[in-house]
């Protein structure tokens, strides 16, 4: 930790419902901060400072004291409840929302990450823009940076400018990005996603699976662009995506800001929901209703999801947690752990059985200029089970995903002679 970067936490809750401190604690470390003090009040929010007045003013005695960095509240906060508390606290407010964005602006490491993040930011700030300048002329306070040198038209002209500009950057980068799945739908690949809440151990699995290096971090939201990469299970090229971690009460505009991260998970063939078996049953049951909401949200219902329990060599009790998640998700999970390897060869196999299935083609090829050809092609697009070479003919055995059917029956076309016969009683004959 820097020095100077230490925080106080506050958050109020209208009812007895559970504290969200704890995440905030976490979130707020992810962000480089040092926790100093806590607070917490259980009442209506207060319209001038969220908080009480008088509880307010206590906090402001003690942060006399500490001298704080920020402080951050976990609700959301109006310009004038942020003006206010920034005025008592004599320390730049802010609030979860503005906490995550900081998150991301630091962890962002792709033009289409920074966009989306900075897209946010913006579309947060554009509605509250003439009350922050009004307020920011009302004298200089923390956190304001000067905001009122700007007139308050010119001010909300450039953020209204910034966020079309960037809407069309992320329309760009999202058609390239459906021109890639255009070219893998067309090439008949299956294509798995990977989510789940922030560090649940989704890039751990990824890496696990595709032998690759991605960062594992022991912060919240160490991925935040979607990651691709291929790996084979039986025999055939399965794209694997590891995206970024939802967290409770994300903000609609991050969902709609990483519209075209999510966009993978929504489109992939089968969702990969991992879990971390190692929370207690309240937070495990938290965390999953948050997953379930936010998939439902986009698209994503139970019939796509197949649940992970991650993490199973620190877990203390599997059995309450497997079900809760076959009572709220009705499918039984695969308790896996990255870290040692258990329960990875069940999870490939719940993979494969999602798989579409394949045909199974017997082939008698007479020898011709093309038969060269064919084989070869086989042999890179299906799954080559046997081939025997004869005096003028060629025999094989192999199993192709019927979205290959159409073009190999053109390269067959080409061959005098040749018979296919299928297990599914599809049939291609040229005599």
């Amino acid at each position: 930790m820097q020095a100077g970067s230490g925080v106080v936490l506050i958050e109020v809750r209208p009812d007895r419902s559970s504290s969200g401190l704890a995440e905030l604690r976490l979130l707020s470390e992810s962000a480089g901060y040092a926790v100093l003090n806590e607070f917490e009040q259980t009442r209506y929010y207060d319209p001038s400072f969220c908080l009480g007045r008088g509880k307010a003013e206590e906090i402001a005695r003690m942060l006399e004291e500490i001298k704080p960095l920020k402080v951050i509240m976990n609700n959301p906060l109006k310009p004038i409840q942020k003006y206010n508390l920034t005025k008592l606290f004599g320390a730049e407010v802010i609030d979860r929302f503005q906490l995550i964005l900081e998150i991301f602006t630091k962890r962002a490491g792709t033009i289409e990450a920074k966009y989306q993040i900075e897209l946010a930011k913006l579309q947060y700030e554009l509605p509250m823009a003439r009350e922050n300048v009004r307020l920011a002329k009302m004298g200089e306070l923390p956190g304001f940076h000067g905001l009122g040198k700007y007139q308050v038209d010119v001010y909300a002209t450039m953020i209204k400018r910034r966020i079309s500009y960037l809407q069309r950057r992320l329309e760009e980068i999202r058609t390239r990005k459906s021109m890639h799945r255009r070219r893998r739908r067309k090439e008949a690949l299956f294509s798995v996603a990977l989510t789940g809440y922030t560090f649940a151990g989704k890039t751990a699995i990824f890496n696990y699976l595709t032998k690759e290096t991605m960062l594992v971090g022991d912060a919240l939201f160490t991925t935040l662009s979607t990651t691709t990469r291929a790996f084979c299970l039986s025999n055939r090229k399965i794209l694997l995506s590891d995206t970024v971690g939802f967290i409770d009460n994300l903000p609609h505009l991050l969902v709609d800001a990483f519209y075209s991260t999510l966009e993978e998970v929504t489109l992939a063939d089968n969702v990969l929901l991992v879990l971390d078996s190692s929370d207690p049953l309240p937070e495990f049951t938290r965390k999953l209703r948050t997953c379930l909401s936010t998939l439902n949200e986009i698209g994503v219902f139970s019939s796509a999801i197949t649940p992970i329990m991650n993490k199973t060599d620190v877990a203390i009790d599997l059995e309450p947690l497997e079900e809760e998640v076959i009572d709220l998700l009705g499918a039984r999970p695969v308790k896996t752990s990255a870290k040692t390897g258990d329960g990875v060869s069940e999870l490939l196999e719940a993979i494969s059985d999602r798989l579409p299935p394949y045909e199974r083609l017997k082939l008698r090829i007479p020898f011709s200029k093309n038969t060269s050809s064919l084989i070869s092609w086989a042999f890179e697009e299906a799954d080559v089970r046997f081939v025997k070479y004869y005096e003028d003919v060629v025999e094989m055995e192999v199993h192709m995903h019927p979205a290959f059917l159409p073009r190999f029956k053109r390269l067959l076309y080409g061959i005098e002679g040749v018979e296919v016969q299928s297990q599914k009683e599809v049939k291609i004959r040229r005599e």
